[in-house]
């Protein structure tokens, strides 16, 4: 993380996000709804939870 202040993420947390992160790349392209919920959490997150989403975002996003 480039968070200067980094916090450790619970596994809880950690899969959480992991599961957010899955979701929204699978419906990137055919559920609106749903990516629009993901994003609306992710942008109720506290800053270190949200940067996690977005590298874990990345990551798979490339993947796909």
């Amino acid at each position: 993380m480039t968070n200067a202040n980094q916090v450790e993420l619970t596994e809880a947390q950690k899969e959480a996000i992991e599961d957010m992160v899955i979701n929204r790349v699978n419906a990137m392209n055919n559920d609106k709804v749903l990516c629009d919920a993901i994003d609306a959490k992710v942008h109720e997150m506290e800053e270190h939870l949200k940067e996690y989403f977005h590298q874990r975002f990345h990551l798979h996003s490339n993947k796909a």
